[in-house]
């Protein structure tokens, strides 16, 4: 399947810009409409961003010393939690486009099938950068899909799926101090003393195997030029974009009370996590 094979259907749109202590939010609505695929159009584009905060993934608890990890962006302003879907940390910031891709299930899409589908967006709307999928070994969060262009990743995916539906979830570096960004992760995780760990393998992470969109173009990109690239690519494969329905579903109380229970699930995910990230800073 590539995005021509959707060539007359709508996309649901929308945007979301939260800040630090809402950045959960962004996947409780993930896990909301996931969850709830009935409350919803089958096919969506959600566009969201966060003020400085550190995604962890749910390996990154296995870290030997999570506490001392936690304190390091504790004590360098970043906010966290840990998700439930990847297997490690990314960073949001102001710099950085998330974009969540909702598929139906309905032709047994396979796993490569839908990040291929992510793909072919970005290829599209970035038609001068030659797009490679392959694992960045030194990157943050390094993956089978990550996107680069000669050996420097801009952008990493994540994907959960259900009998019902499937999202690919991406983070893009649009602009920003991407050597600051690794540089904090390596913090992390030297002082989480991932190398210690005897059963689990986290990067060792190298600030010139990572870039940024703007630096990739050669010129300044900002994340509402991103977003109309995107959407620009969608049209020119034949996908409408739908402005109106996610703002109405957003109103619907069966999808509160939906947004409501997948909150209140992350909280509980993470009260220990934030009660570690206490302490005073190393």
């Amino acid at each position: 399947m590539d995005l021509t094979t959707l060539a007359g259907q709508q996309a649901a749109i929308f945007q979301q810009n939260f800040t630090k202590d809402e950045a959960p939010l962004s996947f409780a609505h993930t896990n909301a409409l996931l969850a709830h695929p009935e409350l919803h159009p089958p096919l969506m584009l959600h566009f969201w961003t966060a003020d400085q905060t550190v995604i962890l993934g749910m390996q990154d608890l296995k870290l030997p010393q999570l506490g001392r990890g936690l304190r390091v962006l504790a004590s360098d302003g970043y906010g966290f939690f840990v998700r439930n879907s990847g297997g490690l940390a990314v960073i949001a910031d102001r710099g950085v486009l998330n974009v969540s891709l909702f598929l139906p299930n309905e032709d047994e899409l396979s796993i490569n099938g839908a990040y291929e589908l992510m793909t072919q967006l970005f290829r599209t709307a970035f038609p001068s950068l030659p797009i490679a999928t392959t694992e960045i070994v030194h990157s943050y969060c390094p993956g089978k899909y990550d996107l680069s262009v000669r050996g420097q990743k801009f952008a990493g995916m994540a994907q959960r799926r259900n009998r019902a539906g499937i999202v690919v979830m991406l983070y893009c570096s649009i602009f920003g101090n991407q050597d600051s960004r690794c540089a904090l992760l390596r913090r992390f995780y030297h002082e989480g003393k991932a190398a210690a760990s005897s059963h689990f393998t986290f990067p060792v992470i190298r600030s010139e195997t990572m870039t940024t969109l703007s630096d990739l173009l050669g010129r300044s990109l900002t994340l509402e030029q991103a977003t109309v690239a995107l959407l620009n690519a969608l049209a020119d494969t034949g996908i409408a974009a739908d402005m109106n329905s996610m703002p109405t579903l957003l109103r619907d109380p069966a999808y509160h009370k939906a947004l409501t229970e997948a909150t209140a699930d992350l909280h509980t995910r993470n009260r220990s996590l934030k009660k570690m990230g206490e302490h005073d800073a190393i």
